[in-house]
């Protein structure tokens, strides 16, 4: 990637993704629109904010493709049937992650790849209408990057997403499709720590009443989460268990269509987002904050921000000190 900045209107971002694998004999090969716009998020979600999202600012962008690779320009028979996920958000990512190796206060960390089961496909028989049903359930799911000057979008959804995506009303849920939602919330200690932090993990726990369903879910980051930059931490990476009614718990692939009985139940675990720059360089009262609202646990904060807190979550200043001077 080369950034070069011949005068203050003459800067240009040359983004060279012809060094990538060729066509896959699959739906995961970007489009040569997805390639380009996939290639354009990193770049705008890592300069300033004030510089115009128009065709001006577009010419100062090359994005530079080859024919027949996975990411540029397909050659048939490739199919692009996923060509808005997975792959693009590696080049989102990829890029925003570069531009931040320039230097301080450029660039943003990983945000959480997506479809984890929680943001699966659910089908199967509604026992009320004993009518079919299908949709996409958006029920829990985050993966916002932390940026140099902002802590995360918590709930951003997707690297292209920009906080957009809408989560579901959980009583809404269950009135559209027949299953119960037992747990939604921010798992502690799954954040990526930063001098600004990244979005900590969504746990969702949900099952069909009464009836069979089927989950279908591609959840991406279960082996590769999303990674900090200039020293911050990865976020929490996917994760999908499914729990029969005698209580035996089975860890799913991170890519299936699970079937569930009635009062099964599958727990569903987002991706979290990076963090960027040094946790012991992020403010105290910041850490602190985040302890009290169960972001973050208190030995996490002495473990890894350097920040001590006493027993009624007040800072030990003292300590801190010396945590962070050590």
């Amino acid at each position: 990637m080369n950034l070069e900045h011949q005068s203050h209107w003459h800067g240009r971002i040359e983004v060279d993704l012809r060094d990538n694998p060729d066509n896959m004999p699959c739906g995961l090969n970007l489009s040569e629109a997805c390639a380009v716009s996939a290639g354009m998020v990193g770049i705008f979600n890592s300069i300033d904010h004030t510089v115009p999202k128009n065709s001006g600012s577009f010419r100062r962008i090359d994005i530079k493709l080859r024919e027949g690779c996975i990411v540029g320009i397909p050659k048939h028979p490739a199919s692009c049937s996923v060509a808005t996920t997975n792959i693009a958000d590696r080049v989102s990512n990829g890029v925003q992650s570069a531009i931040a190796e320039l230097g301080e206060g450029f660039g943003m960390a990983e945000c959480g790849a997506v479809i984890p089961p929680a943001v699966g496909v659910v089908s199967g028989i509604d026992p009320r209408t004993n009518k079919a049903y299908i949709n996409q359930v958006f029920l829990g799911m985050s993966g916002g990057a932390a940026a140099p000057e902002t802590d995360c979008w918590q709930t951003i959804g997707h690297v292209g997403n920009a906080g957009q995506c809408y989560q579901d009303s959980v009583e809404l849920a269950e009135v559209y499709q027949p299953i119960h939602i037992y747990l939604r919330e921010f798992l502690a200690d799954t954040e990526g720590a930063g001098k600004h932090r990244g979005s900590s993990s969504v746990a969702c726990e949900f099952g069909p009443i009464d009836c069979e369903c089927e989950v279908g879910y591609v959840s991406d980051g279960f082996v590769n989460g999303p990674k900090g930059v200039r020293g911050g931490l990865g976020g929490g990476n996917s994760d999908q268990v499914l729990t029969r009614t005698d209580g035996e718990r089975e860890r799913l692939p991170g890519c299936t269509q699970a079937k569930l009985g009635p009062g099964e139940k599958i727990l569903s675990i987002s991706c979290g987002g990076g963090g960027y720059g040094s946790p012991k360089e992020r403010a105290v009262d910041s850490v602190a904050k985040d302890v009290r609202e169960g972001l973050i646990s208190a030995d996490r904060a002495a473990s890894v921000y350097g920040v001590q807190l006493d027993a009624q979550g007040r800072v030990d200043t003292a300590a801190t000190e010396r945590l962070r001077a050590g």
